[in-house]
């Protein structure tokens, strides 16, 4: 049981880190992108 315990939390672990990474790809990616930037000008008003 504690055996398969472990490999849970070790598979949501890698799960949230790649999550993780490939949101952060996508946020530097997406500033660059002018769609992006003219969504965050319209929140700004």
């Amino acid at each position: 049981m504690l055996h398969q315990a472990v490999l849970v939390h070790g598979f949501w672990t890698e799960f949230l880190f790649f999550n993780r990474a490939k949101f952060a790809a996508f946020v530097v990616n997406g500033i660059r992108m002018s769609f992006f930037n003219n969504l965050i000008a319209d929140v700004k008003r």
